[in-house]
């Protein structure tokens, strides 16, 4: 099984990528999010993969992010749900959107996913809210978060600020949920923002 893939962005389409990997392009299924964070082309890019049948056919679907790698293997065990709901899931919300849905067992979050009706999303739901070893959620599990532990505030508040110095959100979460695992406590917004403002320097230079 293909767990990952490093090489350079050769084209993008509709709903996926090819990627040139030594001179071996492979053709990745993408969600929205992921197409609306990819670099230029001919730039590398690291993408997560997980491997699923479609019409008989293995296909290998990517994320730029390994959390999204797991949601989507942990989605796609429920029934009713295959790679291509999945990612429509993962087009419209977030890791911590997701794990919020669950926790909180907020059905209508997830049903406002393309493809994704009441019935579905209550199967969702009440699949996997009492599933062991789910993606942690900014160092902390979705365990953690039904019994009571959330992140911090200054989390939120960061990613606030860094969307409105016109990151998107997509990248300001990724960029403060790295941050939040790697600072010191005490945790302060300033800290946290600085941190985060690190990472994207140190993914794109």
């Amino acid at each position: 099984m293909i767990a990952k893939l490093t090489g350079t962005l050769d084209r993008i389409y509709e709903d996926c990528v090819l990627l040139d990997v030594k001179g071996v392009a492979y053709r990745v299924l993408v969600s929205k999010r992921t197409l609306l964070s990819l670099p230029e082309l001919n730039d590398p890019l690291i993408l997560w993969t997980e491997t699923v049948l479609r019409n008989e056919q293995p296909h290998l679907c990517g994320f730029l992010e390994e959390q999204e790698a797991d949601w989507f293997r942990i989605l796609t065990q429920v029934q009713g749900v295959g790679a291509k709901v999945a990612l429509s899931i993962l087009s419209s919300l977030t890791a911590s959107e997701i794990a919020e849905a669950i926790t909180n067992q907020k059905s209508t979050m997830i049903s406002k996913a393309d493809g994704v009706g009441p019935k579905l999303a209550s199967r969702i739901i009440l699949e996997l809210k009492g599933k062991k070893d789910l993606p942690i959620i900014f160092g902390i599990s979705v365990k953690d978060i039904a019994s009571g532990i959330s992140p911090s505030q200054d989390m939120d508040d960061a990613i606030s600020a860094l969307i409105n110095l016109g990151y998107n959100k997509f990248d300001a979460e990724n960029a403060v949920s790295k941050a939040y695992k790697n600072i010191t406590p005490p945790i302060t917004l300033e800290n946290l923002i600085k941190l985060s403002l690190q990472e994207f320097q140190a993914r794109y230079g």
